[in-house]
């Protein structure tokens, strides 16, 4: 059996792109017919809100953890 990957409440990530965005984990949501997803906010000016689901986040392809937001 795996061990389910686990992620704190603001946890930094960067999402690739150009120019990279810094997103803070919000909240950790679990429900019993999906698996686990995070809510993460932007950081900097947008301030936008997403949900993905945990797999996603911790994969590698699309995030990677940080070690600061950007202000």
């Amino acid at each position: 059996m795996s061990k389910k990957p686990s992620v704190q409440s603001g946890a930094v990530f960067v999402k690739h792109g150009n120019p990279p965005s810094y997103w803070v984990v919000d909240q950790t949501l679990e429900y019993s017919d999906i698996p686990p997803h995070v809510r993460l906010i932007e950081q900097g000016g947008n301030h936008r809100t997403v949900t993905v689901a945990l797999s996603t986040l911790v994969d590698g392809r699309s995030y990677q953890p940080g070690d600061r937001a950007a202000s």
